[in-house]
């Protein structure tokens, strides 16, 4: 396989920007799954369901796979796995056969963000320089992008076998290129070098606190269209701006979080920004009009931008285990956040959902402080020559 080589930061783009390029597809060709499997709406959440229980449960394999084979061979082996796997959905047999291998695709993406933010944090960690909100904001431009050109392809009658084909054939090509990229300039280090893996128990506390973030970011790009459309009286094409909105701001935030959380700190710049977030969708759940309610969507996106990208940074530090995990709590409340939503959306109103959201921004603000750096110890005071006066008898 000829591949694309060059160097360890822009493969790192690339790495997370085909992340977003896939995600971009599955949503943007949506309707085609219906069509295909004949597919209900309660089928369809099914979909979604076996995707995110493919990412909670992919925990012990990132574990193990970090662990024997490093992130590179994993980005490597994953994102061969995952265009191969992407190649053959469309000829997926019936709606068991489609589960299966939705659900297999979440285990093999979950995976690769793994072995990208490892990546991610251990170029930090070498350099000395905050990336991790710029690679971040590259997988939402990757989204886009994706959105958009899969959308004129749809247009012009392109078929989904042919469309994923595609796609599956260019997402590995581009993981397999980072992966090279990055093992040629980043050589492992000696027998013995460095600290040993400290497990995940100083990231439990990351990994609670990425776990608050998804529930507020995907309670938001799960209700905010349809808040706007069924609570507000927005039209459908108005309403699909609203989750524009909030991409778009965060995609800038993260542009902007790596000089700000050097300057500031990681920790008051996360807590800060759920804060605003708590304030935005409090406002718009009690005035409850529609300019208010995107304005709260744009300080929301703005402000959990930092979030992701501080708590994979942080993980980093601590070992590849912990990055493991943080992902895998980020994958549970991206699963059991939206349920426990709907439950709320069902038996009162979405405005609840708004006001809810708002609380779990008070709760990432107050969980901010797993990103407080220790403090340095400071060091012991030099023992008093011989025949000090100082020296005790």
């Amino acid at each position: 396989m000829l591949l694309l080589t060059t160097r360890p930061l822009p493969a790192m783009v690339v790495a997370f920007a085909t992340l977003g390029l896939v995600a971009g597809v599955v949503v943007t060709r949506q309707p085609e799954f219906f069509r295909l499997w004949a597919l209900t709406k309660s089928d369809w959440g099914w979909v979604l369901f076996a995707a995110g229980l493919g990412g909670v449960l992919a925990y012990p394999v990132n574990r193990w796979v970090l662990a024997h084979w490093g992130s590179r061979s994993m980005l490597f082996r994953f994102g061969l796995a995952g265009g191969a796997l992407l190649t053959l959905v469309p000829w997926l047999p019936g709606f068991p056969g489609l589960l299966a291998g939705v659900f297999l695709q979440g285990v093999i993406y979950s995976g690769i963000g793994v072995a990208t933010n490892h990546q991610g944090s251990e170029w930090e960690l070498r350099q000395g320089q905050r990336v991790m909100g710029r690679l971040h904001a590259t997988f939402f431009f990757g989204g886009v992008l994706s959105a958009l050109l899969s959308a004129l392809l749809g247009a012009l009658g392109v078929s989904l076998a042919i469309h994923m084909a595609g796609v599956g054939f260019l997402a590995a090509w581009l993981h397999c290129s980072a992966a090279v990229s990055l093992r040629a300039a980043f050589p492992p280090p000696p027998a013995g070098a460095g600290a040993a893996p400290r497990g995940i128990g100083e990231g439990r506390r990351l990994g609670f606190l990425f776990g608050w973030c998804m529930v507020l970011e995907g309670g938001v790009t799960g209700w905010a269209s349809v808040y706007l459309n069924r609570t507000l009286g927005a039209s459908e094409a108005v309403s699909g701006i609203g989750l524009a909105v909030f991409c778009g701001a965060m995609a800038m935030g993260r542009l902007l979080s790596d000089r700000l959380a050097a300057r500031y700190g990681a920790a008051a710049l996360v807590r800060a920004g759920a804060a605003l977030c708590a304030l935005a969708l409090g406002l718009a759940a009690s005035l409850q009009q529609l300019p208010v309610a995107f304005l709260a969507f744009a300080a929301t996106g703005f402000g959990l931008a930092a979030a992701a990208p501080a708590v994979f940074s942080a993980a980093g530090r601590v070992s590849g285990d912990a990055v493991a995990f943080v992902a895998g709590m980020g994958a549970i409340g991206g699963l059991l956040g939206p349920l426990v939503l709907g439950r709320i959306a069902s038996q009162h109103s979405l405005h609840w959902v708004i006001a809810t959201l708002a609380g779990v921004g008070l709760v990432v603000a107050w969980q901010a402080r797993a990103l407080a750096e220790p403090a340095p110890r400071p060091a012991p005071p030099p023992a008093p020559p011989i025949g000090s006066p100082h020296e005790p008898a």
